[in-house]
């Protein structure tokens, strides 16, 4: 099964440009083509094993509902702003 990291090589490998962007280039870059992919997510596929975590989790939420949290909480839990 391939990982996300060994994608990331191989961009790297394949564009060896991209390393040697300057953090806002790769910032901008990031935004570039997660503008592209999300025009074409229609087209995307989810792995299997995404799918089975998420429709367990939700069982587990249906049979508990009190094992969720609140996007606040999550957001405190986790120290998002």
């Amino acid at each position: 099964m391939a990982r996300w990291w060994h994608h990331y090589v191989m961009i790297t490998e394949k564009i060896p440009a991209v390393s040697q962007l300057s953090v806002d280039e790769k910032w901008m870059l990031a935004n570039e083509l997660w503008d592209e992919v999300e025009e074409h997510q229609e087209g995307l596929s989810t792995a299997p094993g995404i799918i089975a975590l998420v429709q367990q989790r939700f069982e587990e939420y249906q049979r508990d509902p009190s094992t969720a949290m609140t996007l606040e909480d999550f957001k405190r839990r986790f120290s998002l702003p």
